[in-house]
């Protein structure tokens, strides 16, 4: 685990009396140079490898990481290394110690690949070891680094504290680094330094994460597939942190919210087998409103503007409600990130990955209790698609009205049937499955447009106040989303006609 700490703190951190109850023996301080090798095409940051040469106390070592995964927090990567005598990678001893990973030899084996490496960049750093014996027996090595990422003129700070367990269970960790943040501001550090010394070069950027398909097993007890869908959900919400932090576009923000809801849809749906705790559960639900704000006027800023403007009148511009509107998009945007980067959210993430490693859910049961946990998630699937279909359907019949807030409930009941059904399909035939979904995703689409309407009429009544000068402009586009909010019945019916027709996939 990789904890970002501000290097005026550090010294802070060395003095805490819980962290030296849980030493053993005395800190060691290295210097220590790394020398990062890449092709000049960049072969291996291409295939998400990093390799290094380390000079410290006199040594050499050479070091091969790929793959891998980070997984709230804590980071899992293959990794190889070996001592050597020069300054420059042994590619046939990599190749060696890698035999039994197809997938890294095969780039090893690149012709040429040794005579093609070269410096890429350098990092030098002072580091504290410690050696840790947590109170629950787990061994951890903890590592405080100072120093900088340097490629030419360009340097990039390194303070951090990276605690690896040697021996034990990694849950500790979480429940150990709480105890840390309470007395050191810090936030979870989820790129490697070989990752952040692309990024200096400019060579790499952090991706936008979607959600991955998820693969259950049909013989999974419901407390395994509970695992393994707040472990995807959750993957996909901290592999867009790094970009709703760093960076401006709208999409890394939209798909952390995505990741939010689908997390939130899960902990719902398992609730009367394995109830979250009710703190953690109204963080996310502040975190998911304080990310909604900057994600509804991205939105009108963006579609929906766009989408007014094709038919406003030639005497009616758009362009200046526009960016009041993109205005007030930046500033809730700024504000979201730095949400994400706050000591709130780090609390966040460590009590939520905490209660989940531990599987804490267990803690107050009696002898015997643990069956539900147990019974197969398939006959719970079926249940629960039976459930939000039940719930879709019944609301469904209130899209007569043609109000907004009818439109709304089946637009979230719709949310929270997809999303159910993405989390069990692999339990289901493929081609009902997506029949399904597909259907769904129609009307839901649908519903979501007259939802960012809905939306945007509230937000262009607050530009018409803060900005009278667009005020006419304002009204025009209020008119139009209202015209369209309560002239789409037929569109959004036709769409619910075609989706009752289609079985869901636990129907044969």
């Amino acid at each position: 685990m990789k904890l970002l700490v501000d290097e005026s703190l550090l010294g802070k951190l060395e003095d805490l009396q819980s962290l030296n109850r849980v030493s053993v023996g005395k800190p060691v301080i290295q210097a220590q140079k790394d020398v990062y090798f890449d092709t000049p095409g960049y072969d291996l940051m291409s295939n998400g490898m990093g390799l290094r040469v380390r000079k410290a106390a006199g040594k050499r070592m050479q070091t091969l990481k790929a793959g891998g995964s980070v997984q709230s927090g804590l980071h899992r990567r293959d990794e190889w290394e070996a001592g050597i005598d020069t300054d420059h990678p042994d590619i046939n001893a990599l190749k060696r110690m890698a035999d039994g990973n197809p997938g890294v030899t095969k780039i090893l084996d690149q012709p040429g690949l040794q005579d093609k490496l070269q410096p890429i960049f350098t990092l030098d750093i002072e580091r504290t070891i410690r050696q840790l014996r947590l109170p629950a027996g787990t061994e951890v090595e903890m590592a405080i680094d100072r120093g900088h990422i340097v490629h030419g003129d360009k340097r990039e700070p390194v303070s951090e504290i990276e605690l690896e367990v040697k021996s034990g269970s990694p849950q500790h960790l979480f429940a150990f680094a709480l105890e840390l943040l309470d007395a050191v501001p810090m936030r979870i550090g989820s790129l490697s330094k070989a990752e952040r010394g692309y990024a200096l070069l400019a060579r790499a950027k952090p991706k936008v994460v979607k959600a991955e398909k998820l693969k259950l097993k049909t013989d999974m007890t419901i407390e395994q597939a509970f695992i393994a869908i707040v472990t995807n959900c959750l993957a996909q919400v901290h592999g867009n942190e790094q970009r709703v932090m760093h960076d401006t576009d709208a999409e890394s923000l939209h798909q952390m919210r995505v990741g939010l809801r689908r997390l939130r849809s899960a902990l719902d749906m398992f609730e009367d087998i394995i109830a979250c705790p009710a703190v953690i559960q109204e963080e996310l639900r502040q975190l998911a409103t304080r990310l909604g704000a900057a994600r509804d006027w991205q939105v009108l800023a963006g579609s929906t503007l766009e989408r007014v403007a094709v038919h406003a009148p030639t005497d009616i511009d758009i362009g200046e409600l526009t960016a009041a509107a993109a205005e007030n998009a930046s500033r809730y945007r700024m504000q979201a990130a730095e949400e994400v980067g706050s000591v709130e959210y780090t609390r966040l993430q460590l009590q939520l990955a905490e209660w989940l490693a531990g599987r804490h859910w267990r803690d107050s049961l009696g002898d015997g209790e643990a069956g539900q946990f147990d019974a197969p998630v398939s006959k719970f699937a079926k249940a629960m698609l039976r459930h939000n279909e039940r719930r879709l359907l019944k609301r469904g019949k209130r899209l007569d009205d043609n109000e907004p807030e009818s439109r709304h409930r089946v637009r979230i009941a719709a949310k929270k049937a997809r999303y159910a059904s993405e989390f069990f399909a692999s339990l289901y035939p493929k081609q009902r499955v997506n029949h399904y979904l597909s259907a769904l995703s129609a009307m839901q689409e649908e519903l979501g447009w007259l939802n960012d309407a809905a939306v945007g009429t509230e937000l262009l009544a607050q530009l018409h106040l803060s900005h009278p000068a667009s005020a006419v402009e304002a009204s025009f586009a209020r008119g139009y989303l209202a015209a369209g909010i309560y002239g789409s019945g037929s569109g959004i019916r036709k769409l619910w006609k075609d989706f009752t027709r289609v079985k869901p996939p636990y129907k044969h």
